[in-house]
C-alpha cells in the first residue's frame, strides 16, 4: 500500500509539472504574440505614420549623398529637430531588435510582417546611423538594429525560394555595363530576351551631372519606361541577389524600383515565386525646358552596344560628347 501510495503521488507530481510546463508554454506563446502585434499597433499609429511622412518629404528634399552628415553637423533648430526625428523613428527598430533577439516577439508574425519594413529602412537610413556613429564616436549605436538586419536576410536565404529578375531595357541591356555594378568574379550575367506590356521606351529622364567638357553641372538625359496602355517594350531579364539588387537601386539615381511581375513575357519560364523587377523614371525628373540637358554619347556608345538601333533614336534632343560626372546635387 505503501508503494502504491507513493506511486501515485510521484504520478500526481508527473502530471502536475506537464500541466505547469504546457501551461506556461501556452501563456509564453500568447505574450509573444500579443508582444509582436503590438508592435505592429505601433508601426501603424497615427503618431509614426506622421513622424514616417515628414521623414519621407525631407529624404525627398535632401537627396545629396551627404545630406545626413551635413544635417548632423548643423546647429540650426530645424535641422536639430530632423536628426532628432530620424534617431526616435530609429529608435524603435532597435527596441524591436532587442524584443526579437531576447525572443519576446514571435517569429513568424516578426518575419511575415517586419522583413520588407526593416530592411527598406535600414538601407534608407544606414547612411545616417554610420555618420552618426562617427559624430558620436560610440560605434554600437543601433548594432541591435544592424543585427536584425541581417537575420531577416539571413532568414530570407534560408527560407524563400523566390528568384529576383531585373528587366533592363537601357544600359542594363549590356553586360558590360551591368559588370560595371555587380561586378561578380565570374563576370558571367545571362541575359533572357524579355517584353514588358504596357510601357514604352522613351528619353525623357534627367540626372544632374557635371559635364567635363563644358565645365559646369548640367542635365544628361537617359532612357526611362512610362506607362501607356497598349505598348510594350523590349529588354531582357537576367538574375540578381537580395545584395545585388541593393547595388542596382544605388546606381540608377532617380528611378523608382517596381515589381513588373505580371506585365513580363520572357523566353524564360518564371516560377511563381519568382519577381521581375525594373527601373522607372520618377516623374519629378522628367525632362523639362532646360537648355543644359544633353543626351550623353558615352551614354548612346554603352547602350548601342544592346544591337538594337531603337535605342538610338533620339530625335532632335542635343548631344554632348566627352566625360561626366554624376553630380551630388
Amino acid at each position: 500500500m505503501i508503494e502504491t501510495s507513493a506511486l501515485i503521488e510521484a504520478l500526481g507530481i508527473v502530471i502536475t509539472l506537464l500541466v505547469a510546463f504546457f501551461v506556461g508554454r501556452q501563456t509564453y506563446a500568447h505574450f509573444i504574440r500579443n508582444r509582436a502585434f503590438t508592435y505592429i499597433e505601433r508601426f501603424n499609429h497615427k503618431d509614426f505614420m506622421e513622424l514616417r511622412i515628414a521623414l519621407e518629404k525631407w529624404l525627398a528634399q535632401n537627396p545629396r549623398v551627404d545630406s545626413f552628415r551635413l544635417l548632423l553637423a548643423s546647429k540650426e533648430p530645424e535641422e536639430i529637430e530632423i536628426s532628432i526625428k530620424i534617431r526616435t523613428f530609429l529608435n524603435l527598430f532597435q527596441e524591436l531588435a532587442v524584443a526579437f533577439e531576447k525572443g519576446m516577439v514571435d517569429k513568424n508574425i516578426f518575419y511575415y510582417n517586419f522583413d520588407f519594413l526593416i530592411t527598406s529602412h535600414w538601407d534608407r537610413f544606414e547612411e545616417f546611423i554610420f555618420a552618426y556613429r562617427a559624430y558620436t564616436g560610440d560605434y554600437t549605436i543601433y548594432k541591435r538594429f544592424e543585427w536584425m538586419v541581417k537575420e531577416v536576410k539571413r532568414h530570407r536565404r534560408a527560407f524563400s525560394s523566390r528568384r529576383i529578375f531585373a528587366f533592363g531595357y537601357g544600359s542594363l541591356l549590356v553586360p558590360e555595363s551591368i559588370h560595371a555594378t555587380l561586378k561578380r568574379p565570374s563576370a558571367s550575367y545571362t541575359l533572357h530576351p524579355a517584353t514588358i506590356q504596357g510601357y514604352r521606351r522613351e528619353w525623357n529622364l534627367t540626372v544632374p551631372l557635371f559635364s567635363d567638357a563644358l565645365q559646369k553641372p548640367i542635365l544628361g538625359i537617359f532612357l526611362n519606361i512610362i506607362k501607356e496602355k497598349g505598348a510594350s517594350t523590349q529588354g531582357v531579364i537576367f538574375e540578381v541577389s537580395e545584395e545585388e539588387l541593393g547595388l542596382l537601386r544605388q546606381r540608377e539615381i532617380n528611378y523608382d524600383c517596381l515589381e513588373v511581375t505580371p506585365y513580363i513575357q520572357s523566353s524564360l519560364a518564371l516560377e511563381p515565386r519568382d519577381v521581375v523587377v525594373t527601373f522607372v523614371g520618377q516623374e519629378r525628373h522628367y525632362l523639362g525646358q532646360s537648355s543644359d540637358a544633353y543626351v550623353l554619347e558615352r551614354y548612346l556608345g554603352i547602350v548601342q552596344k544592346a544591337n538594337d538601333s531603337t535605342l538610338l533614336d533620339i530625335g532632335s534632343l542635343p548631344r554632348l560628347d566627352g566625360a561626366y560626372r554624376f553630380s551630388s546635387s
